[in-house]
């Protein structure tokens, strides 16, 4: 075996090299990295900020949280300018002595790598439930969407443009003497005031450029605890202010509109262009569950779903935790309509139903796309040819680690159902999803689902590869 040896030299040399990374001092091998220095410039403004608005109340300021949307961080990185830079931080204070006790404010980054407060909105409430940026006046520059939470299910919702505050301040910033407080970022409070452009009262809204001018539109839904005069409020710039657009009454009767009830889509329409609308999903004093399906027409807004009784057709009996969804993946929601099935001897009434999903034109026609089997329970579902309705009833059995849905065909008066497909939901022992008469439709975390088709006669118009194709889960909402 060779031996390499090193000289003094070299080994003196690669000790010197290597004396950087290995013969520190210990202390100097725990230390954090260094922070930017535009990070420590906006740490020091803020703290000067909430310093400020202690002294100033008596009292400690608070950091809050956002509640709900996806904006909650507590300090929030925005490109308002939309220049793709993220230039503005955004945090969240409650002073409680104040007369406005929750305050936004913005910290906009300078050339030079320093923050200086640029903007600041101010609201009543026991919290800051959403806020979103959003250019609403098509300047290309972002303003900010603010749900102030009331109290339980009361909110205030409000449109605030930042742009003059900014200028301002910034001005402030730039004129004031070195060492000033000004400088050292603390607010001028009418200077950083932003400009609001409305306040309501609101059940739900979205934001969308419903009208498709290139600005986007604030839907907002009222509901009248009266049950007579719901509707939704389309809020959009025009002639230089931020002003209601267009209304549209939804279904009388309305007591609540469904979490996350406004949805916004197309409608189905043969020419190039789709036209796009709102799905408002709510609940009926009689615990009935409807669809308004909105839709912005010659400068006002049209609810297509209103029977002559101003009640959306789009009414479901059962399967309430069924919604628009797009069900076939053409971009366009579909509507359901519960078609019952005989019960096959099983009481799980739910199980026994398949939907017809249906879209709707501008002209409110409503056109059938596909039927499906929704198993709620165990989170699939499957598009089913239509040669199936008025043939089929269902059956499930299940075990442990196992459950299943039988498929039979009805052969006659009198005659016993033949089961001609099974769809099985394995939580474990997996390999049994492999067996040879079963093939699988879908792997998961935690779960398998798998199939078997048997010769019953019948002919079921679909392979095992339409099978497959015709199998989705169930996804928490239809964007998911």
């Amino acid at each position: 075996m060779k031996k390499y040896w090193l000289s003094g030299a070299v080994l003196l040399l690669l000790l010197l090299t290597l004396s950087g990374c290995f013969f520190r001092e210990p202390e100097d091998l725990y230390q954090s990295p260094e922070q930017s220095a535009d990070y420590l410039s906006l740490t020091q403004t803020i703290r000067n900020v909430k310093d400020s608005l202690a002294q100033e109340y008596g009292v400690e300021v608070e950091d809050v949280s956002v509640v709900s949307g996806d904006n909650t961080a507590l300090i929030q990185l925005q490109d308002l300018d939309r220049d793709g830079e993220r230039e503005t931080a955004v945090t969240f204070f409650r002073v409680s002595e104040a007369e406005k006790p929750l305050k936004i404010y913005f910290f906009t980054r300078t050339a030079e790598d320093t923050y200086t407060v640029s903007a600041m909105v101010e609201g009543n409430g026991t919290a800051i439930y959403r806020v979103d940026y959003v250019d609403l006046n098509g300047s290309g520059c972002k303003e900010v969407v603010v749900s102030w939470q009331m109290s339980t299910g009361v909110y205030l919702l409000g449109a605030y443009s930042l742009e003059e505050a900014m200028v301002r301040s910034l001005q402030y910033a730039a004129s004031a003497p070195a060492g000033s407080a000004t400088a050292q970022g603390l607010p001028d409070r009418e200077a950083l005031r932003a400009t609001e452009w409305m306040t309501t009262v609101y059940d739900d809204y979205a934001l969308y450029d419903l009208d498709q001018d290139t600005r986007t539109e604030l839907a907002v839904v009222r509901v009248d605890k009266a049950g007579t005069n719901s509707a939704v409020d389309l809020y959009g710039w025009r002639d230089g202010s931020f002003m209601v657009r267009a209304s549209a009454p939804l279904s009388m009767g309305i007591s609540s509109v469904e979490k996350n009830g406004v949805e916004t889509n197309f409608l189905k329409e043969d020419g190039d262009v789709p036209v796009r609308a709102l799905y408002v999903s709510s609940e009926l004093a009689d615990g009935h569950h409807v669809v308004d399906v909105v839709a912005y027409q010659d400068g006002n807004l049209k609810n297509l779903s209103l029977d002559e009784n101003g009640v959306s057709r789009e009414m479901l009996d059962r399967y309430v935790d069924l919604e628009p969804t797009d069900v076939n993946g053409d971009g366009v929601l579909e509507l359901p309509t519960p078609v019952p099935l005989p019960s096959g001897g099983d009481t799980s009434a739910s199980d026994f139903w398949l939907i017809d999903w249906s879209q709707y034109s501008s002209t409110g026609k409503k056109t059938k796309v596909c039927t499906t089997y929704h198993n709620v329970a165990d989170g699939w579902y499957l598009i089913v040819p239509e040669e199936w309705k008025d043939q089929i009833t269902l059956r499930r059995r299940d075990s442990i680690g196992q459950r299943s849905v039988i498929f039979y065909h009805l052969e006659g008066e009198g005659e016993e159902p033949m089961p001609f497909l099974v769809i099985y939901k394995f939580t474990s022992q997996f390999d049994r999803a492999d067996a040879s008469n079963r093939f699988i439709l879908r792997e998961e975390e935690g779960a398998v689902y798998a199939a078997a088709v048997y010769d019953s006669g019948w002919e079921l118009g679909m392979s095992d590869a339409d099978l497959q194709t015709a199998f989705h889960l169930i996804q928490s909402s239809w964007s998911d």
